[in-house]
């Protein structure tokens, strides 16, 4: 017996939300560009600031310099996937500057839950930006999962702490899920027996 063929599966989209984004008054608004990224299984756009903006353009650039004058295709693969896994490595860079201080200055925190949300919203890009890219064999971590799921237990929002580690898990991102997805249901538990 013939077996059917498989109707394609639905094409992922995501928007990107962020901070301030629609304020009326353009000059309040951060942000000067709009990534549009896609591909066969996922479409993503997200507005960048003016240095996301250059970090990207700066990747792009070096990208298409390097398919005018290289003929080392990893290096040039290597250089397809930076374009995109260098937003990742900023928001880390801004994950990590604004947690450093988070318990000293209020407004920190703010800014590290932000660059958290959307260092995950953005995961599926740089997931695939990681997976294509030949210079790396394994999956990274991902600060913005790690971050926000230690600021949500704090807060005592374990059921989102757990979701957020089961999420990072599945996407295969770097880190002792299983074991922490452990301990958070196990405080769950905790904190709704009698």
């Amino acid at each position: 017996m013939l077996e059917a063929p498989k109707s394609p599966t639905k094409k992922l989209e995501y928007v990107v939300k962020r901070a301030w984004e629609d304020v009326e008054q353009p000059h309040l608004q951060p942000y000067v560009a709009k990534l549009k990224y896609e591909d066969r299984q996922c479409t993503l756009e997200m507005c960048l600031t003016a240095q996301e903006a250059d970090i990207y353009q700066n990747a792009r650039a070096e990208y298409d310099k390097a398919l005018r004058t290289s003929s080392d295709q990893r290096m040039i693969q290597h250089l397809k996937s930076q374009r995109f896994i260098c937003l990742h490595d900023h928001f880390t860079e801004q994950i990590r500057k604004f947690d450093s201080i988070r318990r000293d200055d209020p407004c920190a925190l703010d800014r590290t839950i932000e660059y958290c949300q959307v260092q995950i919203q953005y995961a599926p890009v740089a997931r695939r930006a990681f997976e294509n890219d030949p210079f790396h064999p394994h999956m990274p971590e991902h600060p913005g999962y790690h971050c926000l799921i230690q600021i949500l237990e704090e807060e005592e929002k374990v059921g989102e702490a757990l979701y957020l580690a089961k999420l990072a898990w599945e996407e295969g991102w770097k880190g002792d899920w299983a074991g922490w997805m452990d301990h958070l249901a196990n405080r769950a538990r905790r904190t709704t027996s009698p």
